[in-house]
């Protein structure tokens, strides 16, 4: 027989499951509600410093689509159309880490045309094309120095570049359409022949490629993202990811005695003017020491990828050159004095590794782009062996000293001859 007191509990337990579901209902609904405000409007909050926004563009916390230098056609960012000449300084890997320097290295970077890039002639005016990143479009080497600059300089052959940090080998497929077609108006298609690729095995095949991914699942699922709360788990991811990092390389928050910088720096070398000049290596370069992230099926994408830039370059009747550039690290490292190197550190026992994966990363880039009909030049071989291997790459930023955009250039016209 069923007691009063046996009915009263069911009854009890029935309502505390109505109200945790009805709790947990209003929490689910304020959750996907906060992460629609924050995707759409999280950009205007005053909370973020502007390199946080520009970081949380690209992590899919705040939507793309609202920031006014977003080109839907290429999944990226292009400057601010008009923007004036400006200087920037060359310590970005100093700044990765958060340690200031007092006087950091500065460039000049000419004023942004109506596009968004760096030129002061239109892409129909222009005979040869430069596709890349901030290899490209100068950032540790300014306007004058870039190698684009420097090839037209040599040449006499009037370039357009459209380049620009964040840019991947997705980006340049979308770019080399774009650009060699009436999408942007007559006016700004490029009527010439020649297309250089400046492609960066550091970023262009990894976390670049990540980002335009990324931006195109949110096109594809639209709003149904935030039924899984994507912006406010991205954010989440965000700040611990920072927090992990600065433990790890600020030094008011580690113990004495621990790495501060996690051994990436300084790094001296053994040979060359170069050898009590401290280098810096971009933390970065730690995502390529587990490659579980690049397998056939990403082989296959990015073949598909260097596929459709041929097809564009076959219907258009175009010659597609890659450049393929290496990190510094790849460059430096036969020069690496490790007996004055921590051998505890985790730069001592990263570094092979990473050095090996970036190698076969540069291989596949090689071997796809040659595979897909494209003449290659690959500049590691060509840096590794040279005296001056150490003047080519700033020692407290990733990129290139205007030197190496100058032997790059050369490389280029020896590999490339133009009459």
């Amino acid at each position: 027989m069923t007691t009063p007191a046996s009915h009263s509990g069911i009854a009890l337990a029935r309502k505390i499951i109505r109200s945790l579901v009805v709790f947990g209902l209003i929490v689910y609904v304020t959750l996907v509600t906060a992460d629609i405000l924050l995707y759409h409007f999280g950009a205007n909050l005053p909370v973020f410093t502007p390199t946080q926004k520009e970081l949380l563009y690209s992590r899919g916390v705040f939507a793309a689509f609202r920031h006014p230098d977003y080109r839907p056609w290429l999944k990226g960012f292009v400057n601010a159309p008009g923007k004036p000449a400006t200087t920037v300084s060359v310590d970005d890997t100093y700044r990765a880490y958060g340690v200031p320097l007092d006087n950091p290295p500065s460039v000049e970077l000419s004023a942004v045309d109506a596009l968004g890039w760096w030129n002061d002639t239109s892409p129909s005016q222009a005979q040869v094309l430069f596709l890349g990143d901030s290899f490209c479009y100068g950032a540790g080497a300014g306007t004058d120095n870039t190698i684009y600059r420097l090839f037209e300089k040599k040449t006499g052959l009037p370039d357009y570049a459209a380049c620009k940090g964040g840019y991947g080998l997705t980006h340049y497929a979308r770019l080399l359409e774009t650009l060699t077609g009436d999408g942007l108006g007559p006016q700004n298609r490029f009527l010439g022949k020649t297309v250089y690729v400046l492609l960066y095995v550091g970023n262009d095949l990894s976390a670049d490629i990540l980002v335009y991914r990324q931006r195109q699942m949110d096109e594809m699922v639209g709003h149904a993202r935030h039924l899984w709360i994507e912006s406010i788990r991205n954010l989440t991811a965000f700040f611990r990811e920072t927090r992990t990092l600065a433990t790890g390389v600020n030094a008011q928050t580690t113990q004495p005695g621990q790495d501060s910088t996690l051994g990436y720096y300084p790094i001296f070398l053994k040979d060359g003017g170069s050898k009590d000049t401290p280098f810096a290596f971009h933390p970065f370069y730690r995502t390529v020491v587990n490659m579980g992230w690049f397998g056939p099926k990403q082989e296959e994408e990015l073949r598909a990828v260097f596929a459709e830039m041929a097809r564009v370059a076959r219907e258009r009747t175009l010659d597609v050159r890659f450049v393929v550039i290496p990190t510094a690290l790849q460059v430096l490292y036969p020069r690496i004095d490790f007996t004055r190197l921590d051998p505890n550190s985790l730069f001592a026992k990263e570094a092979p590794t990473v050095v090996k994966n970036f190698n076969q990363l540069t291989a596949f880039a090689v071997s796809a782009a040659e595979a897909a009909g494209f003449p290659v030049l690959d500049m590691e071989p060509l840096l590794v062996g040279r005296a001056d291997a150490a003047a080519l790459y700033w020692p407290m930023d990733t990129h290139f000293t205007p030197l190496g955009n100058a032997v790059t250039v050369d490389a280029i016209l020896t590999a490339f001859p133009h009459n």
